[in-house]
């Protein structure tokens, strides 16, 4: 980086243009490409500021006590990580970017064309270049990030383009798209993207169209192979995606999750040849078994008959729903978003114990002032006041964390809330270990994938053993008619 710095910092203060001070990085890392990417794509990303004191810049633009001076009163780079998160523009690791490339080509017979839709500064193009791929192709919506790519990769035709665009097919379609959740996307591309792709599902993130369509650009008995964020292959909102892929196509890899090196997300690579399914999975799970699993999980570690147990359960169950009322916790902030003027440290006339997930489960409270007419989806006291089991909504990667809560305390939104009724059908104990049952966490595991949380609407879905209702003592195995194997099948899940 020292080098691109340098170079970046001489031109900046030459004339104070920074777009070709990114440039002038780039051409001081000539013969480097991955050097190039990596330090020229991070300049690239960054706003000027004046340096109010001297100062140093260490690695990755940090403020530090030794590295590139920069005297006070002298413009100097800043990344924007928040624009970088806002328009997902990260760039790929070299040894990702040449992993997925390499797996894509392998799956893949003669390759003539290769293209990467959203190329960013290069990292798939010089990747592609070093595979010997004889026509590379990129196109991204960033001008200067079009110009730094050319520089990395300039056996490459980088253009300026729209990745969600119509265009030609190729033989290899390779990228890393854009990771943009629902609160950071425009509301006019998502209206457009809901009207141009109708099975799009809830809160989808960007890189679920940007998929579909990088499948669009790929030729028949051409490769797709991709960098996703690992919740496209276990949330909801991906599950019309997911369901298309197993039906239509035949999926060649599904690797990590592994941590993505400056951004606050785990990620996934998924290969696959568009046309070439129905087909069983990579680990040998049958295209039906995953297909019978509503939220059609592309979990790694799912192993063939794993849904067929999942269903055995099912058969000899209830769902929570129907013997509980469950519903997310209250909302509560004002319309206009804020919470601090409904919150209290003492209690008073209309406040009531509020806690949210981590104050109820650490044993402390609050006061909310309960205004239904100020606070969104109030919700009713009633859900509250009788005993209840409190869930928390993140679960992080093994057993729910539940408990019965007796003392009235109002919970919010990160909790979900279980009122059981009648009351007496099932001890709410009961109910609560079985939410927080190792087994339990085995089966949503399989069922929903690798999922960190659970909605009011997944704990609504637990399976309830129909034995329970006569006999709530009943070992939960036992109830299931669960043998040993199957629950050391789970457990070792």
């Amino acid at each position: 980086m020292r080098r691109a710095l340098d170079a970046y910092l001489r031109r900046l203060w030459a004339d104070g243009d920074a777009e070709a001070a990114v440039l002038a990085a780039a051409e001081a890392e000539a013969g480097d490409p991955w050097a190039i990417v990596a330090n020229a794509g991070l300049l690239a990303r960054c706003r000027v500021e004046v340096a109010e004191r001297d100062l140093c810049l260490g690695p990755a633009l940090r403020l530090a006590r030794e590295g590139v001076a920069v005297p006070e009163g002298a413009p100097y780079p800043v990344p924007i990580h928040a624009a970088r998160r806002r328009r997902g523009a990260y760039d790929t690791p070299a040894d990702l970017a040449r992993r997925i490339v390499a797996s894509a080509k392998a799956a893949a017979g003669e390759v003539r064309t290769a293209l990467d839709p959203a190329c960013g500064t290069g990292a798939f193009l010089v990747a592609l270049l070093e595979a010997g791929v004889p026509e590379v192709h990129g196109t991204d919506l960033d001008p200067l990030a079009v110009r730094v790519a050319r520089l990395a990769a300039p056996g490459a035709q980088v253009e300026v383009g729209d990745a969600l665009s119509a265009g030609p097919t190729h033989d290899l379609v390779v990228g890393n798209p854009p990771f943009v959740p629902p609160e950071r996307q425009d509301k006019a591309l998502r209206t457009h993207l809901r009207q141009r792709f109708p099975w799009l599902r809830g809160r989808f993130d960007l890189a679920v169209p940007f998929a579909a369509v990088a499948v669009r650009r790929c030729r028949s008995g051409g490769v797709v192979g991709l960098v996703l964020p690992a919740a496209v292959l276990s949330q909801p909102y991906g599950a019309p995606l997911r369901r298309r892929w197993v039906e239509g196509h035949r999926l060649v890899e599904i690797g990590g999750p592994w941590p993505f090196p400056g951004a606050s997300v785990d990620v996934v690579s998924v290969v696959l040849v568009p046309g070439g399914g129905p087909a069983a999975l990579p680990s040998g799970v049958r295209h039906e078994e995953v297909l019978s699993l509503p939220n059609v999980p592309l979990d790694p570690d799912l192993r063939p008959g794993d849904a067929d147990l999942v269903h055995r359960v099912r058969d000899r169950s209830l769902r929570l729903g129907d013997l509980a009322h469950v519903d997310t916790g209250v909302v509560a902030h004002q319309p206009g978003g804020s919470r601090e003027a409904l919150l209290h440290d003492t209690p008073g006339e209309g406040r009531v114990p509020y806690a949210d997930a981590r104050e109820f489960f650490a044993g402390r409270h609050r006061w909310l002032e309960y205004r239904p007419e100020r606070m969104h989806r109030a919700k009713r006291p009633a859900m509250f006041e009788v005993p209840k089991i409190v869930v928390q909504r993140i679960r992080g990667g093994g057993v729910a964390r539940a408990a019965v809560d007796r003392a009235g305390i109002y919970v919010g939104h990160t909790c979900t809330v279980v009122v059981p009724h009648p009351p007496e059908r099932i001890p709410i104990d009961r109910l609560c270990a079985l939410v927080t049952d190792p087994l339990v966490a085995a089966l949503v595991r399989i069922e929903q994938g690798r999922r960190l949380d659970l909605y009011p609407r997944d704990v609504a879905g637990l399976p309830v053993p129909r034995a329970w209702l006569e006999a709530p003592e009943t070992p939960l195995a036992e109830a299931w008619e669960l043998d040993a194997e199957a629950v050391r099948r789970l457990l070792g899940a």
